[in-house]
């Protein structure tokens, strides 16, 4: 299905203020083992790139300072146009000042280190003008999700009134007019899902040494690397090992099968045949698994919520998940529209049923969350993503699912309840991140743990900081959402 649906979303710009009390800060990589990970008062930015800019990168900071607490991050460097994508690409700054749009050599290996993200450009801003060459500010920002918080509050700041007047004052430079620089606020936009305030910060129980491999998913190579840092800086005597690599989950799979990874990042539930391919080595076991994040709404190709939709004519605007799996299961007791509810010449009119091929992650997704592992129905009508999606648009007694990505012209998704007696939850950022709406998803990090034994010291402390409030805090600019206080204590006593 690859026309962008037009599901019911809820953007929200927050402004810069709430903004930097969210944002996910840097601790010194000499922090005493032991102490909390939160004592955080002061935001950091790390700059990279034009060196014109610099000055003008200087005085908006320094304006910026006497309303918000902000500092210099531990990169503040501004020696050309040449060394912002690099520095952005890695993730060395947080925002690259360019007197110049990228060049495509420079986007096509910006464009494979972040694959897995979705993320094919930095966003370019335009903040001022040097002559008549727009000067910009670029910035990495995840799809649907918004820029980092220090990112943001900053943006914004030098598209204010009181940012533009910092440019005005500065030589060469001349500002945006405002609707100028109304143009660019859009870009900001994503929406920030809420971090449970009841999220304890990460305090480490011991002093933990070593090394810690990673094999996994693509998608979360990003937060696998903001994750180590953070652990790395709060117990520096834990390294990344020899294998430390993200190409994807299926590659999880295997190096946790082939016992060459300590972990096992992976964005999406475990498969019926990977757990009995894994019962073939480990007799009587299954990968030890550990919540890590919430999976997110509407990205492309990325672990998001689960629609259903139906055609664009159809009345019905409700499913229960008991519906849902009487229709699509093997033994389907529900076969008309009149069974939910519908009246009139909708009454008697057979449901037709779709669905992408049963081996697509949605598909398995949905296989596990509906039915419950069962089989499906002998009469889906199976297609790819897209045929699906056309068939759904042209068939009024059509129902199928897929991601909200997934969805364009002629589909409605419709609003789901877990049960008879549970409201119907229409999708938003806000209700998949907090879990509300039901077929919301989860992203896991697996690993061997015989029954019985003992995790490593150090893998458990790592687990433990991604539990933790100082793991869950750059998770909503990820595309992700954090976990609750309560799925995160779920997770930790598992630890044990």
């Amino acid at each position: 299905m690859t026309d962008r649906a037009p599901a019911p979303k809820r953007r929200a710009l927050v402004g810069a203020a709430a903004l930097i009390l969210a944002c996910a800060l840097v601790v010194p990589a000499s922090a005493a083992v032991g102490a909390s990970a939160g004592a955080r008062d002061v935001a950091t930015l790390s700059s990279i790139g034009d060196a014109a800019m610099g000055p003008l990168m200087d005085a908006w900071l320094q304006a910026m300072r006497q309303q918000q607490a902000i500092e210099r991050g531990p990169r503040w460097r501004h020696v050309g146009d040449a060394a912002a994508i690099g520095a952005l690409m890695f993730e060395i700054a947080d925002v690259a000042p360019l007197s110049r749009p990228p060049l495509a050599a420079e986007l096509a290996p910006y464009a494979h280190q972040f694959a897995g993200d979705m993320m094919k450009t930095p966003i370019l801003v335009r903040v001022a003008w040097r002559g008549d060459l727009p000067m910009y500010l670029a910035f990495n920002k995840r799809p649907d999700a918004p820029p980092q918080a220090n990112v943001n509050a900053f943006v914004r700041f030098a598209l204010s009134e009181r940012g533009q007047e910092v440019v005005a004052r500065q030589p060469g430079f001349r500002p945006l007019t405002r609707e100028q620089a109304a143009e660019e606020l859009p870009k900001l936009a994503g929406y920030v899902a809420s971090l449970d305030p009841a999220l304890p910060r990460y305090v480490a129980k011991t002093r933990v040494r070593g090394e810690i491999r990673s094999v996994g998913s693509d998608g979360m190579k990003s937060l696998m690397e903001r994750w180590m840092n953070g652990f790395e800086a709060v117990q520096p005597d834990v390294r990344r090992g020899e294998r430390w690599e993200h190409l994807g989950t299926l590659n999880g799979f295997h190096a946790l099968m082939a016992g060459e990874t300590d972990l096992a990042p992976m964005g999406r539930e475990l498969w019926p045949d990977e757990a009995a391919a894994y019962a073939t080595l480990h007799p009587g076991e299954v990968p030890f698994e550990v919540r890590v994040a919430r999976g997110g709404f509407d990205t492309q190709q990325r672990t998001t919520a689960q629609a259903v939709f139906v055609n664009a004519a159809n009345p019905i605007a409700r499913i229960t998940l008991p519906q849902l799996a009487a229709v699509l299961g093997s033994a389907p007791t529900i076969t008309r529209w009149g069974q939910l509810g519908l009246t009139g010449e909708w009454a008697d009119r057979p449901i037709a049923p779709y669905a992408p091929p049963h081996v697509t992650p949605n598909a398995m997704s949905m296989q596990s969350m509906v039915l419950q592992g069962g089989a499906w129905n002998q009469q889906l009508r199976e297609a790819s993503v897209a045929d699906t999606a056309k068939a759904i648009a042209a068939d009024p007694a059509a129902l199928g699912f897929g991601g909200f990505e997934d969805g364009g012209p002629g589909l409605k998704a419709l609003a789901v309840a877990r049960d008879a007696s549970s409201p119907a939850i229409v999708a938003s950022g806000e209700t998949a991140s907090t879990g509300r709406y039901p077929l919301t998803r989860y992203m896991y990090i697996r690993l061997q743990r015989p029954r019985g034994q003992a995790l490593a010291p150090a893998v458990k402390e790592f687990l433990r900081y991604v539990l933790s409030r100082d793991g869950q805090e750059p998770i909503p600019y990820s595309g992700y959402f954090p976990l609750t206080a309560q799925e995160a204590d779920a997770e930790l006593a598992k630890l044990e």
